[in-house]
């Protein structure tokens, strides 16, 4: 029985540090989420706001990538989270990049075609 209880307080070491950085990443996808909101609120040259955005993107795929150390292989871990749990939460992370990619096209297709002296607005 004493067996049983060591083994447990790994895995639950690592469920809990995995809890800790999936909470993480939502808190900074919730504060990534504010931060483009803020940025359509803004009465500003749709150029200007491409820029913003892409800057803003480029910056979130960064801190993906440097929230889960996404060039170590799983089983090193990151903070404490490792196996399954880091598989899982860098494949979801893989998906959020690729749709960071393809917004990132988008706003630099429209940087480049977008007519000058155009504003946006939320309204």
């Amino acid at each position: 029985m004493c067996c049983c209880a060591r083994s447990q307080a790994p895995v639950q070491q690592t469920a809990k540090a995995c809890g800790i950085l999936a909470q993480s990443l939502a808190n900074q996808e919730s504060a990534f989420v504010a931060r483009v909101r803020a940025i359509r609120a803004t009465h500003i040259l749709l150029r200007e706001y491409d820029r913003q955005m892409i800057a803003l993107l480029s910056e979130r795929r960064k801190t993906i990538e440097s929230a889960l150390l996404m060039g170590t292989p799983a089983d090193l871990g990151v903070s404490g989270c490792s196996g399954q749990e880091l598989k899982d939460l860098r494949l979801e992370a893989q998906n959020q990049m690729r749709q960071l990619q393809e917004f990132l096209d988008t706003f630099r297709q429209g940087l480049r075609e977008d007519p000058e002296g155009v504003f946006i607005d939320e309204r």
